[in-house]
C-alpha cells in the first residue's frame, strides 16, 4: 500500500477546498472571485449526498488512480480507488461505526471505530463551516481571480485561481471548477513543491439512491486485520533510556529555566520505525515546540516533500523549513537520525527554534 501514500497526502488539501464550496445556489453567473466565495458562504448550511466518479492524475510516474465515490447526507461514506494498471485497489467505507480499508493489492485492511461523537461532528462540518476553514487557509497567502469556465462532468462552473503571493510557501497555487448550481468543487489542480496533482469528477449524480449495503464493507476470509482503537492510536510514554536503547545517541535540547521538557512519547512511524517525540514548554507551562526524531533509512521510498520547503542550515547541515500561518516545521537529518521540530506555539518564530536547536546536547 506504499504507493498510494504519496497520493493520499496530496489529495488531503484538496479535499478541504473541494467539500468546502459546496451545496450552495446561485443564479447570476457574473461574480468575482471573493462574491463567489460569499455567495457560496450564504447558503452552504447543508450537507449534499451524491454519486461521483474522478481521476487523479500526478505530474510524476506514479499512474492515474481512478475512484468511485459515494457519500450521504447522514455522514456515511464509500471509495473505491483503482490504480491504472489495475494492480492496486482499495476499498474504503464509514458506515457510521467503523471506518474500514480494504487493501486488496496486499490482503490487508484496517478497521477502526467511530464514536458518536465523531459522526455528530462529521455531520456538523457544514459546506459553509467547511469553506470558512478553507478560506482561513489561504485568504492571507493567496490571490484569488476568475478564469475562462468549462463544462466538466457535464455541468457548468466557474473557473477560480488561486496563486500563492510567495513561492515558498505550504500551500502552492490552487485551480478549482465549481459547480454553478451545486457550489461543488468538479475539477481542481493543486501545485505542492514538486507535486502537482489534477482532480477531475467525469461524473457526478446529486439525486443518487443508495442501497444501504453500499455501505457495507465484508472483508474476506483470510485478510490479515489490524483493528485500531483510540488507545492504540495514542503515543506511549517512555524514558530516556527507553529511546537511547533505540536509537543510540541522539540530541535533546537541554531544560533550563526557560524551557522543559513535559512529554516523551513514542508512535509506531512507517516501516516500523519508532518515531519519538519531546515536547517543550515555557516556565508558565505554556507550549513552546515538539521534536521528533527516528532513524533514517536509505531504503525507505521518498515521496516528496507535502509543500513547499525552503532550504535552511540547521545546526550546521542541509534542512529545510516550512510556514503556513501560524504553524512552523524544521526538518534536518543529522549522524544517522531525522529530526522534525514544529511550533506548538503561535508566537515561537524559526530564529528563536533555531537557538534552542543550536543548544542541542549529545545523549549517549
Amino acid at each position: 500500500m506504499m504507493k498510494w501514500i504519496k497520493p493520499l497526502i496530496a489529495v488531503s488539501f484538496l479535499l478541504i477546498f473541494a467539500v468546502g464550496l459546496a451545496a450552495c445556489n446561485a443564479g447570476d453567473t457574473s461574480y468575482s472571485p471573493q462574491e463567489v466565495v460569499n455567495e457560496a458562504l450564504k447558503g452552504a448550511d447543508e450537507p449534499i449526498a451524491f454519486y461521483g466518479e474522478y481521476t487523479m492524475a500526478m505530474n510524476d510516474d506514479a499512474g492515474n488512480m481512478y475512484t468511485k465515490q459515494w457519500t450521504g447526507k447522514n455522514g456515511k461514506r464509500r471509495i473505491e480507488m483503482t490504480s491504472e494498471d489495475g494492480t492496486e485497489e482499495i476499498v474504503a467505507v464509514n458506515d457510521g461505526v467503523t471506518m474500514t480499508m480494504y487493501d486488496k493489492a496486499n490482503n490487508t485492511a484496517m478497521i477502526m471505530p467511530i464514536s458518536e461523537e465523531d459522526m455528530k461532528l462529521i455531520n456538523a462540518q457544514t459546506p459553509q463551516q467547511q469553506a470558512k476553514k478553507m478560506l482561513e487557509l489561504v485568504k492571507d497567502s493567496h490571490e484569488l481571480s476568475t478564469a475562462d469556465s468549462e463544462k466538466i462532468a457535464g455541468r457548468d462552473t466557474f473557473h477560480i485561481v488561486a496563486k500563492a503571493k510567495k513561492d515558498k510557501t505550504l500551500v502552492g497555487d490552487q485551480e478549482i471548477w465549481v459547480d454553478k448550481e451545486t457550489w461543488m468543487v468538479l475539477k481542481s489542480i493543486s501545485h505542492s513543491s514538486q507535486l502537482v496533482m489534477t482532480q477531475e469528477y467525469t461524473k457526478i449524480d446529486y439525486d443518487p439512491v443508495f442501497e444501504e449495503s453500499i455501505f457495507v464493507l465484508e472483508i474476506p476470509e483470510g485478510v490479515e486485520v489490524e483493528v485500531i482503537d483510540e488507545e492504540s492510536m495514542m503515543p506511549s510514554e517512555v524514558t530516556l533510556e527507553d529511546v537511547k536503547a533505540e536509537l543510540g545517541t541522539f540530541h535533546m535540547i537541554t531544560e533550563t529555566d526557560d524551557v522543559k521538557l513535559s512529554a516523551l512519547t513514542v508512535m509506531e512511524g512507517m516501516e516500523e520505525r519508532p518515531e519519538f517525540s519531546f515536547d517543550y514548554v515555557d516556565n508558565e507551562d505554556i507550549p513552546l515546540f515538539s521534536v521528533g526524531v527516528f532513524k533514517d533509512l536509505s531504503n525507505v521510498e521518498d515521496f516528496g516533500a507535502t509543500g513547499t520547503a525552503e532550504a535552511i542550515t540547521i545546526r550546521g547541515v542541509e534542512g529545510t523549513k516550512m510556514e503556513s500561518g501560524d504553524f512552523r516545521l524544521l526538518n534536518w537529518i543529522e549522524d544517522g537520525l531525522v529530526y522534525s521540530v514544529y511550533s506548538t506555539n503561535p508566537t515561537m518564530e524559526f530564529d528563536e527554534m533555531l537557538g534552542y536547536l543550536k543548544a542541542m546536547d549529545s545523549v549517549e
